[in-house]
């Protein structure tokens, strides 16, 4: 094999991410062809029957072929289906900065300091509001403020996020009862049709 044709397939290897059905097996290979992906990932992933292997994008579930295979960027992120398997979008996560870690031992915490927690992971995404709980809205809506030592600055940026929280807890709860209402409506056409 001549240099030029060595230094051009080398260039055409891509690293990629090969998930299994469950996304709990992960690797990673380097492949510079979709059948050398499906080779080394079916190894990776103990994957023995490669014939009736399904290739997807862990994203949408975008199957990929031979000719899709050539617009995939590096790093990609497949996942090996067998015959019986199907893909199935990720759960939704928590994202780790609405996590509150702490090396304090285990213990009961007040609403008080739950709010700050939670405000304090706010600070830093605040678009993450979204995913919070109606209960963790309610301890953010119903925290006194005003009566914690914080700093101005902190003080008024997590003003400003419980403000933002009332909101979001305000439209929650409307979406709630109404879809209590809807549950009751459901029940009583039911019984009507009994």
């Amino acid at each position: 094999m001549s240099t030029i044709m060595r230094g051009y397939e080398e260039e055409m290897k891509k690293p990629i991410r090969v998930w299994s059905q469950d996304r709990k097996r992960r690797y990673g290979v380097v492949a510079n062809s979709f059948k050398d992906v499906i080779e080394k990932g079916a190894a990776k992933l103990g994957m023995d029957d490669t014939s009736s292997l399904t290739v997807v994008l862990e994203e949408d579930g975008t199957v990929v072929d031979d000719a899709y295979w050539e617009t995939l960027a590096p790093d990609t992120k497949l996942i090996f289906l067998a015959a019986d398997e199907a893909w199935h979008p990720s759960p939704l996560s928590v994202p780790s900065n609405l996590l509150f870690v702490s090396d304090e031992i285990d213990g009961p915490i007040g609403d008080e300091e739950r709010a700050v927690n939670l405000l304090k992971s706010l600070e830093q995404n605040p678009a993450s509001v979204a995913l919070l709980s109606l209960s963790d809205l309610e301890v953010i809506k119903d925290a006194n403020l005003s009566s914690l030592e914080l700093p101005k600055q902190t003080s008024d940026s997590s003003l400003q996020l419980q403000e933002l929280c009332i909101e979001f807890y305000v439209k929650k709860k409307k979406e709630a009862e109404a879809m209590e209402l809807v549950d009751l409506l459901k029940e009583h056409l039911k019984g009507n049709d009994a």
